[in-house]
């Protein structure tokens, strides 16, 4: 029988590196494999349906899914993985603390990237700071004019504005008309030292720590005559 030739677009991470080496095979496909972006691949998967198996945006997935339009049948497999306190830049002259945002603005490249949704979600929960008490302001991170990706019908009292024609993100956030920035990377100017741009957390990664610690634990469920059950571990929030 004829192997199925089958176009795969994926980043190139260390999880799917023996696909794009050739290391490991996949039965019965004869795969044409696409080393891309996420931001190119979801944009043409959603758009147009241009793969035949890709990596997907948890996010649109789900907001496709739910408006029952969907193009693709979701893997739980998870090949991108990242604690996401590392994705919100705030200019740090203004903004100390996560409730300083509180009625500032702030760019996004698209509200419902998926890192969006857990620096909002991680803003809320654990700094009470709500996505309708931030002013969001969508534009291109490095080029003006990046649209979303998929149709939204936001929350009751969410604020989100298009930046001005021709502006980027990045730009706003250096010349301090935006307080804040949250996406998956950081935008250009923080490489060259920007001095009133960083991060929120001025030490993502010990904050990241305590989330982890914090929300992960794991509890010995109690154990009946006989009963050999292993560690079961669960999620709990702070």
């Amino acid at each position: 029988m004829a192997k199925l030739d089958l176009s795969v677009a994926i980043g190139d991470y260390d999880r799917t590196r023996p696909l794009l080496d050739g290391v490991v095979a996949i039965d019965g496909v004869d795969p044409v494999y696409m080393a891309l972006t996420p931001e190119e691949i979801f944009f043409r998967a959603f758009r147009g349906a241009e793969f035949d198996i890709c990596e997907m945006s948890l996010s649109s997935y789900t907001v496709k899914t739910a408006q029952g339009d969907c193009p693709y049948i979701a893997v739980p497999a998870f090949v991108s993985r990242a604690f996401r306190h590392t994705a919100v830049y705030v200019r740090t002259e203004r903004v100390k603390k996560p409730a300083d945002l509180k009625g500032r603005k702030v760019g996004v490249p698209e509200y419902q990237l998926t890192a969006n949704v857990w620096a909002r979600a991680l803003l809320d929960d654990d700094y009470g700071v709500k996505p309708a008490d931030i002013h969001w302001i969508r534009g291109g991170i490095e080029e003006p004019g990046r649209p979303e990706k998929l149709t939204l019908n936001l929350p009751a009292g969410v604020r989100l504005d298009n930046a001005p024609e021709g502006a980027t993100i990045s730009a706003l956030i250096e010349s301090g008309e935006i307080d804040g920035f949250i996406a998956p990377r950081p935008p250009a100017l923080t490489a060259h030292g920007q001095a009133h741009v960083g991060w929120l957390f001025s030490d993502p990664a010990a904050v990241t720590k305590d989330y982890f610690k914090a929300s992960f634990r794991y509890q010995r469920p109690r154990l009946g005559a006989g009963d050999r059950s292993c560690e079961d571990g669960r999620r709990r929030r702070p």
